[in-house]
């Protein structure tokens, strides 16, 4: 094992990037050379390829039936809805190719790609039930614009959740339930406007709080209860300033939210946001990990780096990996991969039991396949041809080897040799539909000179017939014709319904109609978010340098994770 530090010139963003002895441990366990893209630009590659939140209308091309989608009209590509992309009819062995040694082996992986078939949606279509307008979905029943969750019932306008019921307008949720608007909150119940927490119980605009029932705008706190902004009353007098505050009023909430935002800033945050079950870990909204460095949204992660977006235990062992566990192992350079897997390697979208397969592009229920592409059910096949096991071994030997020597030239002449994930030009996505646009926000010039292509095509105009200033203040003066109304977004002009599901939630609730679009409430919830990006910085209290997802200049106070748990806890 290479025992140095090694320092290399990304072929991307040609920038100075580190491979540590410990990477180069992994690279030769996994027997794969070291990357020639840094961290970043690997990320930022890998999120290209997905597409979560943007759906659109278009045809089957199979059944004919009009469908909603992640590729718009305009992708020239065969999509299948979900009926027709799971059903047993089609496997993907239709589109068998012979290896040509004299092309490069991902030109021939691209011409699988621009061939087969693709799946309307990324969901786990057979575990679901009433979820035809979520995406990134499995395990889930009566969900409508929900995205990347599991075990979720119930739930509307949510993402990135992991058994969460009865909830609506939350991101990053995990074990809650009766949840609306609140971000990164776990085994939490009636937890409204706050942001993480955990274990609580009937809060309203928190932060930060651990085990409390009946708080409102609090921070820092932990097995506090009848606290208002950290102030503690009896029970009575709380109730009673509940009451005055009046959270059933969509008027009166928007003040609330400024005011305890505006109390938020005041308190100390962690330098990493999670939960105090880690052990040596480094990243941001990490929970219940251990040995493991540069994560970002990860539960359950175990002996990885640079890895993103674990929502469902456990990752193990893996490097370069971007959702989403559910006992995963030895993943590396792959994105959207889980649900029992193992040695999966510069893949996309590879499922359900796959093992030791390597560039795979939308494959499930696979074992050892190599440049396979919408293929399912398969072993020892190469661009989703069958071979023996023997001819599968000795085929996929020589074809490393070529890719070595032979590697795909992409239109800004980086060269893509054996090791490396897809090229950027594979991605059946443009940059401002992708999810790298939501994590790794880009302008058109900046994408396009990149070699990323770019949509302009504009969003749906809806005719309105109500303008949100003129919705009722509260739930109780709102009657069911709200539901054949098309309400104007107060922020963005476009139009939006509101569903039965959501109103009778509401209404359980005591909570207002939202008056915006259910996108501008997306988006302004993952502007609470920290980005995936680490700054140095100084501790406010010891003033010892730390690694942050706050960059330096921001408001907020930032302590070490020491001098924090010494003040909180």
């Amino acid at each position: 094992m290479n025992k140095n530090s090694e320092k290399r010139i990304c072929q991307n963003c040609k920038k100075d990037f580190i491979i540590e002895p410990d990477d180069f441990g992994f690279y030769e366990k996994i027997k794969v050379p070291a990357p020639t893209f840094c961290p970043e630009c690997r990320m930022i590659r890998r999120f290209s390829f997905q597409n979560t939140w943007n759906l659109n209308w278009r045809n089957c091309d199979r059944c004919g039936n009009r469908i909603i989608s992640v590729y718009d009209s305009e992708t020239k590509i065969t999509v299948y809805c979900l009926n027709c992309w799971w059903s047993d009819i089609w496997d993907g062995s239709e589109y068998t190719m012979d290896y040509d040694p004299s092309r490069p082996f991902l030109d021939q992986v691209k011409e699988l790609i621009d061939k087969t078939p693709y799946s309307s949606l990324q969901n786990d279509h057979v575990t679901l039930k009433n979820s035809d307008y979520s995406n990134y979905i499995g395990w889930s029943k009566d969900c409508y614009l929900v995205f990347w969750a599991d075990f979720c019932d119930n739930v509307f306008y949510s993402s990135i959740l992991n058994t969460l019921r009865y909830s609506s307008d939350c991101l990053r949720a995990q074990d809650s339930e009766l949840c609306y608007e609140s971000i990164n909150i776990d085994k939490c119940y009636q937890t409204f406007f706050s942001e993480e927490c955990d274990s609580c119980v009937n809060v309203w605009f928190c932060r930060n709080c651990y085990g409390c029932i009946n708080c409102f705008g609090c921070a820092n706190l932990h097995g506090a209860s009848n606290c208002i902004l950290n102030v503690k009353y009896s029970k009575e007098k709380y109730i009673k300033k509940l009451k005055e505050f009046k959270v059933n009023s969509w008027q009166k909430l928007q003040e609330l939210k400024q005011k305890a935002q505006d109390f938020w800033i005041t308190k100390p945050r962690r330098e990493y946001a999670g939960n105090s079950l880690n052990f040596n870990v480094t990243g941001e909204y990490i929970y219940e990990s251990k040995n493991s460095r540069n994560l970002y949204i990860c539960d359950g992660a175990e002996d990885c780096k640079w890895t993103q977006l674990i929502t469902v235990k456990t990752a193990r062992d893996c490097m370069d990996y971007s959702g989403w566990g559910n006992n995963s192992s030895r993943i590396y350079e792959c994105i959207n991969v889980g649900e029992n897997t193992n040695s999966i390697y510069f893949s996309c979208f590879v499922w359900e039991g796959s093992m030791d397969m390597q560039y795979c592009y939308w494959c499930m229920f696979g074992k050892d396949n190599f440049g396979c592409v919408n293929l399912k059910r398969k072993q020892y096949c190469i661009l989703n041809k069958q071979y023996t096991k023997e001819e599968y071994k000795k085929l996929r030997d020589k074809i490393i080897e070529d890719m070595k020597i032979n590697p795909y030239v992409d239109k800004l002449s980086r060269k893509f040799f054996y090791g490396e994930f897809f090229p950027l030009e594979f991605s059946k996505f443009s940059y401002n539909k992708s999810n790298a646009m939501r994590f790794f926000p880009k302008t058109k010039e900046q994408a396009l000179a990149e070699g990323y292509s770019w949509s302009d095509k504009p969003d749906t105009i809806h005719e309105t017939t109500i303008e949100a200033d003129f919705l009722p203040d509260t739930i109780e003066k709102t009657n069911e014709n709200i539901l054949n109304e098309i309400i104007r977004c107060l922020n963005c002009n476009r139009g939006y319904k509101i569903t039965k599901g959501e109103f009778d939630l509401l209404h359980k609730m005591n909570l207002p109609l939202p008056h915006e679009c259910s996108k501008c409430r997306e988006n302004r919830r993952f502007s609470r978010l920290n980005l995936p990006k680490l700054y140095k910085r100084i501790c406010a209290k010891c003033k010892k340098e730390i690694n942050t997802a706050f960059a330096p200049g921001r408001p907020e106070i930032i302590y070490c994770e020491s001098c924090y748990n010494k003040e909180v806890y």
